[in-house]
């Protein structure tokens, strides 16, 4: 392995002297020769350090697409001549440039590590940058420094290693500035630089190469109380008037809690339009730090499903967005032969799942095509109806698997009154068999209530799932047995949704 670093250097607090020999006068960002020469440590690591600058200094409020694409496009050309990448970066948007970075490099296989500082080395003596960058030059050359390799974008900051897309700013002074709500610090460093090995992300096998086409029509919308009724006709026309910009191509709606908006019809109506009339991708990312978004795994959430929102789980706004100018920028995903509406479901079902470690839990989706039906208990015997099967598309593992939900789409449960209606569900059933619950493939009693509209109906089959031992591929197929005389459902669509943990085998 090459015994030399690369530093891109783009400026920052880290990089920066007061202009004047007056202490409290202005800062001004130095060039590189100047800050090494103020941190003379830098000889006594062992290793060579080199540098390559941004054309000039930037204020990280003004590091973006183009920026990113140099820093990108850098490592790719110097990728076999080092060890590993340090950028020296502002605080403010150190976070967006290293999610953007893990998913543009593709393949990383060496650490490419951010950072900054609070206080500069050359304007007080008690600072944080000299401890940052030092130790973030020994991150990024793991055999000098004796240290497990980590091959992915991090941010070190404050004593902590943390993975890049799931970092987040929390304090505008504290030398602890970042933190990882949904994911503990790939490393800690205090007298030794110590690395949880079984956090770190393995070498992938596959050919490095940087991506590098963004595209920036990404726009987050903010969910507040009251947004629902803005506007002259309060149908919420200030949500309508930014999801109408012609150049959009997908929204980050920042949502409460769990995923929740308000679910007033006409709100609703917006969005499904800016989708299904414009092609625009509806992300549905939560406002608070901790815990993720979850779409249809209980009905309260499925109105959202049906208008078309998608989730990429505990992803933070600033990965989100990355991800999307990413995805919205795929040459594969962007086909000229593609139609708008084929190019916005390959980005939808792209962004639910992992990419670089951005998020605890993907979403695998296998769509069962024209597979409707309507299935009723007539004459006091059960009702039965069979949905072919399938291959169950994905990359994942059995044993990751979270959960997997049969959704119905378009789906309504019929009833004669206001009682429940019971059902059984089974996968690979034998078309030939007696519905028999000590089946393997039996996943459930559920009982449903007579619905006022169509909407997505979820089935809870992981108990099945994973006592039949589905895995990525194999065929599966479903039987809806209706208990309840006088009940029944109908559906227009099927598809089976499986929660895993990321595959990076």
């Amino acid at each position: 392995m090459p015994d030399r670093t690369l530093v891109i250097y783009t400026g920052g607090t880290i990089g920066s002297r007061p202009r004047d020999p007056d202490p409290d006068s202005p800062q001004i960002v130095v060039p590189w020769e100047e800050l090494y020469k103020a941190t003379p440590e830098i000889d006594r690591l062992g290793f060579g350090v080199d540098c390559i600058s941004t054309p000039e200094p930037l204020d990280s409020c003004n590091v973006g697409p183009d920026e990113w694409r140099f820093m990108a496009e850098t490592i790719e050309a110097n990728y076999g001549q080092y060890s590993g990448f340090v950028i020296l970066h502002g605080t403010d948007t150190m976070v967006y440039t290293a999610a953007a970075l893990s998913f543009m490099l593709h393949n990383l296989g060496k650490p490419v590590v951010l950072t900054g500082a609070q206080r500069s080395a050359m304007v007080d003596v008690r600072n944080d940058a000299s401890q940052n960058f030092l130790t973030s030059l020994l991150i990024a050359n793991p055999a000098a420094a004796r240290v497990p390799v980590i091959p992915e974008v991090v941010i070190f900051f404050g004593g902590k290693i943390l993975r890049g897309n799931r970092t987040v700013k929390r304090d505008t002074t504290g030398y602890e500035a970042y933190e990882s709500p949904n994911l503990a610090p790939l490393g800690e460093v205090g007298d030794q630089i110590v690395v949880n090995r079984s956090l770190v992300r393995p070498v992938p096998k596959g050919k490095f190469f940087a991506r590098t086409r963004l595209d920036r029509n990404v726009l987050p919308v903010l969910i507040y109380p009251g947004v629902q009724d803005t506007g002259a006709d309060q149908d919420g026309a200030m949500v309508r008037r930014q999801l109408e910009d012609p150049h959009l191509k997908a929204a980050i709606v920042l949502s409460f809690g769990s995923g929740n908006i308000p679910t007033k019809p006409k709100f609703l109506d917006i969005f499904r339009e800016a989708r299904n009339e414009r092609n625009i991708v509806i992300a549905n990312v939560g406002q608070c730090l901790q815990g993720p978004v979850e779409l249809g795994i209980y009905e309260t959430s499925a109105e959202l499903l049906e208008a078309g929102f998608v989730a990429a789980n505990d992803i933070t706004l600033e990965a989100a967005q990355c991800k999307l100018m990413v995805l919205l920028g795929d040459p594969n995903l962007n086909d000229p032969d593609m139609e708008p509406e084929e190019r916005r479901e390959g980005v939808e079902r792209a962004f639910e799942a992992a990419m670089a470690g951005e998020q605890t839990v993907s979403v695998h989706r296998t769509s069962y095509g024209d597979s409707g039906g309507k299935v009723e208990a007539l004459s006091g015997s059960p009702g039965r109806g069979r949905i072919r099967g399938v291959p169950v598309t994905g990359k994942w593992s059995a044993d990751g698997v979270d959960r997997a939900l049969l959704r119905l789409r378009k789906g309504s449960v019929l009833a004669d009154d206001d009682k429940a209606v019971e059902f059984r569900v089974f996968l690979n059933l034998d078309p030939d068999a007696q519905p028999d619950n000590s089946d393997p493939g039996f996943a459930g009693r559920f009982r449903k209530w007579r619905s006022a509209e169509p909407g997505v109906i979820v089935f809870d089959v992981t108990a099945a799932f994973r006592a039949t031992a589905v895995q990525s591929g194999d065929r599966v197929s479903a039987t809806i047995v209706i208990d309840s005389a006088g009940g029944g459902i109908e559906w227009e669509g099927t598809e089976l949704a499986v929660f895993a943990a990321e595959s990076v085998a």
